[in-house]
């Protein structure tokens, strides 16, 4: 699904990370993260598209460069404030991707965002505005317009920022679904560990001084295993919120 080989990303030609390696295949939840400005967003902006790559080379979902990409997109984005318009009902949002990218009638997009909405525990709220709903609702509608067409990887920047650990717990439950009910490939950017945890997500850990990728594997083995300090560091930051 990704294959990312001595990749190097970053702004107007500056490097934030470097020969990054790794593949994802399809099905898998597989989490980047790592300290703050250590080139996490960098990197799902770089795999959607959004920035070109400095050097190396990727392919995501068959395509060599999404930028190039030509008609519907083989992926569906959540970017970390969710991305709402606020002039649309939750139903019109998640309805848009259905109106650019198909030929479907009105009735048969009004009918697919609907289902969307309730497939994220939205049923029956597609009237609201972003506005008259809570932050953890609007995350959920946001993951829901990108899920509109149905595709096989997912892309979520920071789902959980700015929510409480209720919220926050609920919706790794929706991302554990969406996984398990319709093998969904899924890539989410994240600092926060009780979600990793919670999703026993594989994860691909940046470094902002190292410049690279030092860990890739699962928490448990992460946390007990690794031999970078970052990594250690990382994990027992967890540790001491849990005591």
């Amino acid at each position: 699904m990704i294959d990312v080989n001595e990749l190097t990303i970053g702004y107007d030609g500056h490097a934030v990370q470097s020969k990054l390696t790794f593949e994802i295949p399809q099905g898998e939840l597989v989490a980047i993260l790592g300290g703050s400005g250590c080139g996490k967003t960098t990197l799902l902006r770089t795999l959607v598209g959004l920035l070109p790559v400095i050097s190396g080379s990727m392919r995501v979902a068959g395509s060599n460069n999404p930028a190039d990409l030509v008609g519907q997109p083989p992926f569906g984005v959540m970017f970390q404030m969710g991305a709402l318009f606020s002039s649309m009902t939750l139903e019109q949002n998640v309805s848009l991707p259905l109106e650019v990218w198909t030929d479907l009638d009105k009735d048969t997009i009004s009918e697919i965002a609907r289902a969307k909405l309730a497939l994220v525990g939205l049923d029956g709220q597609g009237g609201l505005s972003p506005a008259e709903i809570s932050g953890g609702m609007n995350k959920r509608a946001a993951i829901a317009r990108a899920m509109a067409l149905d595709p096989p990887l997912l892309f979520l920047d920071e789902p959980s920022a700015g929510l409480d650990p209720s919220t926050s717990a609920g919706l790794d439950e929706l991302i554990i679904s969406l996984r398990e009910g319709l093998g969904t490939t899924i890539v989410l950017v994240t600092h926060e560990l009780e979600s990793i945890l919670h999703l026993n997500a594989r994860c691909l850990m940046l470094d902002a001084e190292a410049g690279t990728l030092i860990a890739d594997g699962f928490p448990g083995e992460l946390r007990g295993d690794s031999t970078h300090p970052a990594v250690h560091a990382f994990f027992r930051r967890e540790m001491k919120v849990k005591t």
